[in-house]
């Protein structure tokens, strides 16, 4: 057993506690590589976790164990290098002292000149571990540490200030005391709580509040640690530590009743501090700054938000207790709930219009015994002690682009050949799907209807329609539609807004004269029984001497008492402009002489038209 002073400033009996199984010796070190020692599991780690935090060294001994080179979630706090430069607290300042002076300086050889300590934490088998480590650049029989580990960080103290300075402290914040003997291997370790109310009782070493109270001797069924009793290699730092200049402890704190079942408590900033002696009132000298730290029963909940097409306002609820109970998001919002008690909680998202809900994952859910399960727009979470859920909600709206479109030509003639163009505005830059050009007879888009092609879209481009001939007149109305895609509504555009009207041909008239030309002719002074023929000859406008070859001949017989005769033609005809001459000639016979009618005299004219 070991002494410390009780609340008085008297020696009272701590427990000196030495892990079972295995009491780690000097001689049980010897032959050892530096650094190294082997050792029985349960002797170096506590039940529940794996992290050796009696071996006295930083590295892992046995297969599967964690150690300071590999535990997870490490805190490094580094002091400033010896010297005057070098910081502590003023002269007389006790453990109890919230306010406090800080002086430069080296510290007094016969005190722990700190060089840095280490903290990480985990909660495992439904406890919460915490494990810390110091080291010291000077070399001392005995130590006195102090962990102090509270729930707000304290500001100043990094760096080479030097002045007056108030901690900040809460009530119950964390000091661990840290104390061994010389040749000691094994630490006295103890635990108190920062008291702001209640009786003074509770106070260890004052008569007034606030204190460090409530104290606790840590045994070995809630801690263990131990002091390097030879040189070992800090990997993190790689320096080489002598014997007595490193310290580590792994404390269970739901065990030591840090964290009882049904709290919720986090800490996030430690610091460590070297007392003068053995005595809780002794004076408080070197100190590493504080570092932040997680060290917490508590579960966490975070829900993120991510959209696609744009951006909107979502509205989520929770039950079990959750505060807010509601609150919305948009995209790239958090919302993070911390402390949160271990118990069963829910989380939805409403509804919000035209968006729907594309995918909600869970990615991150740790802690023995916290799960997410998730069913529709709900992810409901069984939350253990220390337990983490994140949930992202992607939710997904399409865009409702417009379709613009343009003919090649607005009024044609018969006969033409049209096509078509169309541009889609608002759409996603790799919009995709179809687009259907029509042609229809009336203006609402739903009589004869043409195809003009279905064309494929692609990154937001849509091709020419086919070309479509128009081969009669009228007025036609043009229409694209887009299929739209997985990010875009479908379009449709106005039936009036394309029209294309197909003129009727202008027409002229061109008239050629077309007759079946016919004469007739009187015989006068022959005799009443002449007889001979009768020539009736026509000549064409080119020949207007009627020398030529007439175009067309009758000839009739005279006689029988008839004097007029008239050709009967019924077959030719005279089609040409001008003007036409006949020629008739009586042939004469005994009795009667041959005549012949002058050329032209009696005639018709054609003109064209």
């Amino acid at each position: 057993m070991t002494s410390r002073r009780d609340k008085h400033g008297n020696h009272a009996r701590g427990r000196r506690w030495t892990a079972a199984l295995a009491t780690l010796t000097v001689a049980g070190l010897c032959g050892l590589a530096v650094g190294h020692i082997s050792s029985v599991a349960a002797s170096v780690t506590l039940p529940g976790s794996t992290f050796e935090g009696g071996d006295g060294n930083l590295v892992v001994s046995t297969p599967g164990d964690t150690d300071w080179q590999n535990v997870a979630g490490l805190n490094t706090g580094i002091d400033l290098p010896s010297g005057s430069g070098d910081n502590a607290f003023g002269q007389g300042t006790k453990e109890d002292n919230a306010s406090v002076t800080v002086v430069n300086g080296s510290i007094p050889p016969n005190k722990s000149d700190l060089s840095r300590f280490y903290e990480a934490s985990e909660f495992a088998n439904g406890s919460n571990f915490l494990y810390l480590a110091w080291e010291r650049s000077n070399v001392l029989g005995s130590a006195n540490m102090d962990f102090e580990i509270n729930q707000h960080p304290t500001s100043g103290l990094t760096g080479s200030f030097s002045g007056a300075i108030n901690l900040n402290r809460t009530a119950g914040d964390l000091l661990v005391t840290y104390d061994f003997t010389n040749g000691g291997s094994t630490p006295v370790l103890g635990l108190l709580r920062w008291v702001t109310s209640g009786p003074t009782s509770q106070c260890f070493s004052s008569s007034s509040l606030p204190c460090w109270g409530n104290h606790m001797d840590l045994n070995s069924t809630d801690s263990q640690g131990a002091i390097n009793t030879t040189t070992v290699t800090d990997p993190i730092s790689s320096q080489s530590l002598p014997a007595s200049t490193f310290g580590e402890a792994a404390i269970n704190l739901t065990a030591a009743g840090v964290f009882p079942s049904g709290t919720c408590q986090a800490f996030g900033s430690a610091f460590l501090k070297s007392r003068s002696s053995t005595s809780f009132s002794a004076e408080v000298k070197d100190f590493v700054a504080p570092i932040p730290v997680s060290i917490s029963n508590c579960g966490t909940i975070t829900i993120h938000k991510v959209t696609q097409n744009g951006d909107g306002v979502f509205n989520y609820s929770t039950t079990g207790g959750l505060s807010p109970a509601s609150f919305t998001l948009s995209n790239g919002g958090t919302q993070s709930y911390t402390k949160v008690p271990a118990g069963n909680y829910t989380v939805s998202e409403g509804s919000t219009a035209n968006w729907t809900l594309q995918n909600l994952v869970c990615g991150t859910v740790t802690g023995t015994g916290t799960s997410a399960t998730i069913s529709g727009s709900t992810v409901s979470i069984t939350m253990s002690g220390g337990g983490n859920v994140e949930c992202t909600y992607t939710n997904h709206t399409k865009l409702s682009p417009t379709v613009a479109t343009k003919l090649s030509a607005s009024s044609v003639s018969i006969g033409t050949t049209v096509n078509d163009t169309a541009t889609l505005s608002g759409a996603t830059s790799g919009a995709g799907g179809t687009l259907t050009y029509t042609v229809f007879s009336d203006s609402k888009c739903s009589l004869n209807q043409q195809d003009a092609g279905t064309v494929t879209v692609t990154n937001g481009s849509v091709p020419n329609s086919n070309g479509i001939q128009f081969n009669h007149a009228g007025t036609f109305y043009w229409q694209a539609v887009y299929s739209g895609d997985a990010d875009n509504n479908g379009a449709t555009s106005k039936c009036t807004d394309e029209q294309l009207v197909v003129n009727p041909n202008t027409t002229a008239m061109t008239t050629t004269p077309n007759v079946i030309p016919n004469d007739s002719a009187t015989i006068s002074g022959a005799t009443s029984g002449a007889g001979g023929t009768l020539t009736f000859s026509l000549f064409g406008p080119t020949d207007s001497s009627c020398s030529g070859t007439p175009v067309y001949t009758e000839t009739q017989n005279v006689g029988n008492g008839t004097t007029t005769y008239a050709t009967t033609n019924s077959t030719y005809h005279a089609s040409g402009a001008g003007t036409w001459r006949w020629q008739v000639s009586y042939s004469g016979d005994g009795d009667n002489k041959p005549t012949t009618s002058s050329c032209g005299v009696e005639q018709f004219t054609l003109v064209a038209g």
